[in-house]
C-alpha cells in the first residue's frame, strides 16, 4: 500500500530538462554563495550581523551613505559610468557626461532618451537573493565593449546605482581588465564608495572569477621566469591575493 502511495507521488515529478535545468542552476548559484561565504566569511557576517551579534530586525537602521539617491554617477573608467536611475533620466547629465549608451539593470525602468539617439540595452533583474544576474554577464560585456571599441560612453544604472549595475560593472572589470573579484571590487568602490551587491551577487561574481580560472588555466601554466610580468593573464590568476572584501550595507 505504502509502495504504491509512493509511486502515484513519483508519476507527478518534473523530469524535463528544463526542470533539471533549473534545478542545475539554482545549486550553481547556492554554490557560489556558500563559497564567497567560506572564503569572506567576515564580510558575510558583518554585514548580516550588527556588533551585538543579534540580526538586524526591520525596523534596525542600517548605515549608508546619508542621501544614495542624490549620489551623482561616477566614472570608473574612462568610458564607463555607474550610477542611478535619476542619471539615466536626465538628458543634460547624460550630455554633460557624452554618454550615447545607457545599460539598464531593472526590469521597470524605461529607456528614456531614445528619441535623442541614446541607445539602450534593457537587462531586466531584481535585486533579490534569487536574482541569476550572472546570465546577463556576456550581453552586458559586448554591449559595453562595442561603445568602447567604437569611441561612445556608457552609462550602467539600476535603480540606486549600488548592488545590480555595481555587480555588472565590478563584472566586466574583473573580464576584461583581467582583475580578481576582490580587485575590481575595490576600483569600482573607490570610484563610488556606496556601492554593496548583495549576497547573491557577490557569489555569481566569485563563479565568475572561477570560471576565469579555469580558462586561463586551460592555456597552460607560464613558466616561472623574469619575463612573466604581473598583467600576464595566468599570472594574475595564479598569484592571487587573499585579501578581503570591506563590508557593506545593502540597499
Amino acid at each position: 500500500m505504502w509502495l504504491t502511495s509512493s509511486n502515484k507521488t513519483n508519476k507527478f515529478r518534473d523530469f524535463s530538462p528544463q526542470a533539471n535545468y533549473t534545478d542545475r542552476a539554482t545549486t550553481c548559484r547556492r554554490s557560489g554563495h556558500k563559497e564567497f561565504h567560506r572564503r569572506h566569511k567576515e564580510f558575510c557576517e558583518d554585514t548580516l550581523l550588527p556588533p551585538s551579534g543579534r540580526p538586524l530586525s526591520p525596523s534596525s537602521d542600517c548605515v549608508v551613505t546619508p542621501d544614495i539617491d542624490s549620489h551623482p554617477a561616477s566614472r570608473v573608467l574612462p568610458f564607463l559610468y555607474l550610477g542611478n536611475q535619476h542619471d539615466a533620466a536626465d538628458l543634460n547629465t547624460l550630455r554633460s557626461l557624452g554618454v550615447t549608451r545607457v545599460l539598464n539593470v531593472t526590469s521597470h525602468l524605461p529607456g528614456y532618451h531614445e528619441a535623442c539617439g541614446i541607445t539602450y540595452r534593457q537587462l531586466p533583474a531584481s535585486d533579490s537573493g534569487h536574482q541569476n544576474l550572472k546570465q546577463y554577464f556576456e550581453e552586458a560585456f559586448d554591449f559595453i565593449e562595442e561603445a568602447r571599441n567604437s569611441g561612445a560612453s556608457v552609462l550602467v544604472h539600476c535603480q540606486a546605482g549600488v548592488s545590480r549595475s555595481a555587480t555588472i560593472t565590478i563584472a566586466y572589470i574583473m573580464k576584461h581588465k583581467l582583475l580578481t573579484m576582490v580587485e575590481a571590487y575595490k576600483l569600482v568602490k573607490n570610484a563610488r564608495p556606496i556601492i554593496s551587491p548583495n549576497l547573491n551577487f557577490m557569489g555569481q561574481l566569485l563563479e565568475l572569477e572561477q570560471g576565469l580560472r579555469a580558462t586561463a588555466g586551460t592555456l597552460g601554466s607560464p613558466p616561472e621566469s623574469a619575463d612573466c610580468k604581473p598583467a600576464c593573464h595566468q599570472c594574475r590568476w595564479t598569484h592571487q591575493s587573499n585579501e578581503e572584501v570591506s563590508s557593506g550595507c545593502s540597499v
